[in-house]
C-alpha cells in the first residue's frame, strides 16, 4: 500500500473561504450540532426505557472517553486543519482503507442523523398548527422535508449568516431550557413528580444493571456526539491550529452539565410510560406539565429551532466532509465545486440535502412508530459515533507516539486519556453486541453502517483506480 500515498500533484481549483469564523462561532456550531434540546427530545424517552432513572450514570460516565477523544481532536487539528478531519488524519496516521472506511461512518452518521432531527421538527411544528397529526408518519415526513429544504436552501449562503443564525437560536435555546430545568427542579423539590429521587438514580442496579447501563452509554455517546462540528469548519476558522481544538473541548464540557441538568430536572416530571410513548414530542410533553397552558409551547420553539439548527449544521458538516474527500478523488468531483462569491461547497450541499431528503422518505416505511424510529436511530448512531471517535483516538495515540514519553502532560493528555476514551468506546460498542443490549435492528444499522465503507474502499481504489488519499487535495493542503 505504500504507492497509495503517492500524490498527483494537481493544484485545486478553490478553497474554502479562510478566517469567517471566530471561537465562539466555533463553538455555537459544535454545541448546535449537539442539539440538547432537540436532542433530549429524541434520547430522553430512550434513554429512560434502557436506564429507568438513572440515565446520570452512563451520561457522566461518557464524559470521561468523550474528553479524551476531544483532546485527540485537539491534538491532531494542531497537527493538520483539514476539513476531512478524521478522514485524513486517521488516513495519514494510520491506514488510507481505515481513513475511508473513518469518513464514510460520519457520513452516514449525519445522514442518518438527520431523520432524529427533522422528525422532531416535522412533529413539533405539527403541535403547533395540527395536533391531531403529530402520530403520523408521512405527515411528520412531510413537513420535516420542508424543513430540510429550507435549511438546505439557507446554508448556500455565506457560512458567516449560517454562524449569525446559529448564535441567536443558541441564546433562545439554552435560556428556555434553563428556566424549565429550575421549574423541573422545584417540581422535584415539592415532590409532585411522577417519582421521587432516590439512590437508585445514582447506582448501576437503578440503571437495570451492566445490560442497562451499556444501552444507556450509547445512547449517551449519542447525545453528546456532534461536538466535532467545531472542527470540519477549521479551514474557515480564525487561528485554525487552536481555535478548532478549543471548540471542541469546551462544547464536550458544556454539554455535561446540560445534559446532566435537564435530566436529572426533567426525567421524573411525568410518568416513565408517558415519557417512553411521546416519542419525539417528550420534551412538549414534560412542558405542559411543568408549566401548563399556552406559555408551555415556548419549549416546543426551542426544541424546534434547535432542532432546525441542528439540522444546519449537519448539513454544514457532512458537506465540508464531502468536499475534502472529493479533493481526494475518493469522491465525486462535483463535490468539490464551490460558489464563486460565498466560496461555499453549493454542490455538495445540496447533493447531501437530497440524500437527507431520501432516507427520511425511508422512514415513512419502517416498522413501528416514531418511538420506534427514534429509538433505533438514537442507538445505531451511538455506535456509529463510539467507532469513528475511537479511530480519531487511536490515530492521535499513533502519530504522537515519538513524544508520548517526553513530559508527563505528554503522556497522560496525549496518550492515556485519549487511549482511555478508545479502548472505552470500543468495549461498549463489544459488550453491547455481546450481551445483546440493544436490539438487532439497532446493531445491523450501526454496524452495517461501518462495515460497507471497506469494500467501497477497495472498489474505489482497485475498481475505480483511485489511490486513496493520493489526489491533490491533501498534499496542497499540507503545503498551503
Amino acid at each position: 500500500m505504500a504507492d497509495v500515498l503517492c500524490k498527483t500533484g494537481a493544484a485545486p481549483t478553490s478553497h474554502l473561504k479562510a478566517g469567517s469564523l471566530s471561537l465562539t462561532d466555533a463553538i455555537v456550531l459544535a454545541l448546535a450540532s449537539s442539539a440538547p434540546a432537540q436532542t433530549m427530545a429524541v434520547a430522553l424517552p430512550a434513554l429512560v426505557a434502557a436506564t429507568g432513572y438513572a440515565g446520570l450514570l452512563p451520561i457522566v460516565c461518557a464524559f470521561v472517553p468523550m474528553l479524551g477523544i476531544a483532546l485527540a481532536y485537539q491534538r491532531l487539528n494542531r497537527w493538520d486543519q483539514s476539513a476531512g478531519a478524521t478522514y485524513t488524519w486517521v488516513s495519514k496516521a494510520l491506514h488510507p482503507y481505515l481513513g475511508f472506511v473513518a469518513g464514510w461512518m460520519i457520513l452516514m452518521y449525519y445522514t442518518l442523523g438527520t431523520i432524529s432531527m427533522t422528525v422532531p421538527a416535522g412533529a413539533y411544528t405539527l403541535q403547533f398548527v395540527a395536533p391531531g397529526l403529530v402520530g403520523n408518519k408521512i405527515a411528520v415526513a412531510l413537513v420535516g422535508g420542508v424543513w430540510n429544504v429550507l435549511v438546505t436552501l439557507l446554508l448556500l449562503a455565506k457560512i458567516e449568516i449560517a454562524a449569525r443564525f446559529q448564535k441567536a437560536l443558541a441564546i433562545f435555546e439554552y435560556s428556555v431550557l434553563l428556566l424549565f430545568v429550575i421549574l423541573g427542579m422545584r417540581t422535584l423539590a415539592l415532590g409532585s413528580g411522577a417519582s421521587p429521587v432516590s439512590s437508585a438514580w445514582f447506582t448501576l442496579s437503578g440503571a437495570g444493571g451492566t445490560k442497562g447501563f451499556l444501552a444507556g452509554t450509547l445512547i449517551a455517546v449519542f447525545m453528546y456526539s456532534g461536538w466535532d462540528a467545531a472542527i470540519y469548519v477549521n479551514e474557515e476558522t480564525k487561528d485554525k491550529e487552536t481555535n478548532p481544538g478549543r471548540a471542541a473541548i469546551t462544547s464536550v464540557v458544556i454539554l455535561l452539565l446540560v445534559y446532566s441538568l435537564i435530566t436529572f430536572a426533567y426525567q421524573a416530571v411525568v410518568s416513565r410510560a408517558a415519557l417512553e410513548n411521546s416519542a419525539g414530542n417528550s420534551l412538549a410533553v414534560i412542558a405542559e406539565h411543568l408549566l401548563p397552558g399556552r406559555s408551555s409551547l415556548v419549549l416546543s420553539i426551542a426544541v424546534l429551532l434547535g432542532t432546525v439548527a441542528c439540522l444546519q449544521v449537519a448539513v454544514v458538516s457532512s458537506s465540508r466532509l464531502g468536499f475534502a474527500m472529493a479533493e481526494d478523488r475518493v469522491m465525486p468531483a462535483f463535490f468539490k465545486t464551490l460558489h464563486p462569491k460565498t466560496a461555499s461547497p453549493w454542490a455538495v450541499t445540496l447533493f447531501m440535502g437530497a440524500v437527507n431528503l431520501v432516507f427520511l422518505c425511508l422512514t415513512v416505511f419502517e416498522a413501528g412508530g416514531i418511538r420506534e424510529v427514534l429509538s433505533n436511530i438514537a442507538g445505531a448512531l451511538g455506535i456509529i459515533a463510539s467507532l469513528y471517535y475511537a479511530l480519531t483516538a487511536i490515530a492521535a495515540v499513533w502519530q504522537y507516539r515519538a513524544v508520548l514519553r517526553k513530559n508527563f502532560g505528554n503522556f497522560v493528555l496525549g496518550g492515556v486519556w485519549p487511549g482511555l476514551g478508545a479502548v472505552s468506546l470500543l468495549g461498549v460498542v463489544v459488550e453491547s453486541v455481546r450481551t445483546r443490549a440493544v436490539s438487532a435492528t439497532v446493531l445491523c444499522a450501526g454496524l452495517g453502517a461501518a462495515a460497507i465503507g471497506l469494500p467501497i474502499a477497495v472498489a474505489v481504489h482497485y475498481v475505480g483506480k483511485v489511490p486513496l488519499l493520493a489526489a491533490s487535495g491533501t498534499q496542497q493542503r499540507e503545503s498551503s
